[in-house]
């Protein structure tokens, strides 16, 4: 059952890949299109998204993930907390209020921190969740077999138990 299930996820993730090979051309044009037309139409709000997004590019230059998961949360979380300021400058708020400038970028960079504490901290979080579930289930299978040693004898203890599973995450 297990191994049905593997190759199902399997299969998906490799339906994935290629259509993320065949769209990657089309969302780079896409993506350079809309920075030009931007910096041509407004221009001050896309020099605060090319300042706002540097711990995104950060980011992206240092993480080795095949699947760029680092560059995903901080890239959405730098992006959320620019978003607002950059639609305020769309429709002139920050024109005439040129000290929100700098209240913008700590919102910006404040986004990008959580996702780099959010980046590294739940891994670690889910490691030690699962290292608990393992000694529990290792202390409940140890009084099982210890029941089971005074009712069948010492031979039903000769297997040893190995629950090491929080070195696979990731």
């Amino acid at each position: 059952m297990k191994r049905g299930a593997d190759n199902l996820v399997a299969r998906a993730q490799q339906r994935s890949r290629s259509w993320a090979k065949r769209l990657a051309p089309a969302a780079w044009l896409l993506g350079a299109t809309s920075a030009i037309l931007m910096l041509v139409m407004w221009p001050m709000t896309a020099i605060y998204l090319a300042v706002a997004s540097l711990p995104t590019l950060a980011m992206a230059l240092v993480d080795d993930d095949p699947e760029r998961r680092g560059t995903l949360c901080v890239g959405a979380l730098n992006f959320a907390g620019s978003l607002p300021f950059a639609l305020l400058s769309l429709g002139g708020g920050l024109k005439y209020v040129p000290l929100t400038w700098g209240t913008a970028y700590v919102y910006a960079y404040l986004g990008a921190v959580v996702g780099i504490v959010l980046y590294f901290a739940i891994p670690f979080l889910l490691r030690r969740i699962v290292r608990v579930e393992e000694e529990r289930e290792k202390r409940r299978l140890t009084e099982r077999q210890e029941a089971l040693v005074e009712e069948w004898g010492a031979n039903v203890s000769s297997i040893k138990l190995d629950f090491s599973r929080s070195d696979e995450i990731r």
